[in-house]
């Protein structure tokens, strides 16, 4: 039997931890892989995304609060058009239904990617008040 004793396991993947869950874009990352799902999630993943919108806006840094107005309108806006889609639905017209879902599904797929990228690249969302991309 040997004397020694064991090397101290290295905190190493703990502090990568740390960091991941400190990076202050990681809930304007979650959000945006949220709405990138909103209509396939039938929009509770938009109800947890504002909900986390609310939670953490005012501790964020201003160059993010562009990212968290941009993501509060673009899940508001597509209430909106979700509620007009559900009206259209309603006039049972097949065609027109599956257009105005084709037009929400990459409204908000657009919105989620340009977002995400500018996010991914330490950038503010330079048009957080448009309504298109």
């Amino acid at each position: 039997m040997s004397s020694e004793t064991p090397a101290p396991l290295s905190d190493k993947p703990a502090s990568q931890l740390k960091a991941f869950f400190g990076n202050p874009r990681l809930v304007p990352m979650i959000n945006y892989v949220l709405f990138f799902i909103f209509l396939m999630s039938l929009g509770f993943t938009g109800i947890l995304a504002i909900t986390l919108i609310y939670l953490f806006q005012d501790n964020a840094p201003d160059w993010l609060k562009s990212h968290y107005e941009f993501q509060k309108r673009t899940f508001w806006i597509g209430i909106a058009m979700v509620i007009l889609l559900i009206v259209i639905t309603g006039l049972k017209i097949p065609f027109l239904a599956w257009v105005a879902f084709g037009s929400v599904f990459i409204w908000t797929v657009g919105r989620s990617v340009v977002g995400f990228n500018h996010l991914v690249h330490n950038r503010p969302y330079p048009t957080p008040k448009g309504w298109l991309i």
